[in-house]
């Protein structure tokens, strides 16, 4: 998950839904763990639901969300960009002090 919870972007809190699914949680699990409001678990998740990255299953009464196959795939894209940019900004880091 993120570091930083407070700058997150559509697609960071998307990974975050998406990481903490990966074993099938509750609504209310994700909204706390993931630092989201009531509103912005109803918006992702659908989000998510419609594009096919979260399925919704019933587990004893109760809705329960899970990563689909295609949203482990989203979780492997995010991560290999997300290495990429930390990679590339410690590259730049090198190139502004050696400039310096």
């Amino acid at each position: 998950m993120s570091e930083r919870k407070n700058n997150r972007g559509k697609i960071e809190i998307m990974a975050d839904v998406l990481t903490l699914s990966t074993v099938g949680i509750k609504k209310t699990h994700i909204m706390y763990k993931a630092n989201l409001s009531y509103e912005q678990i109803l918006y992702y998740l659908n989000e998510l639901l419609g594009k096919g990255l979260l399925t919704q299953d019933v587990m004893e009464g109760s809705p329960v969300y899970r990563t689909t196959e295609k949203g482990r795939e989203f979780l492997h894209y995010f991560s290999r960009m997300s290495d990429l940019i930390k990679g590339y900004a410690g590259e730049e880091q090198k190139v502004q002090l050696v400039a310096q």
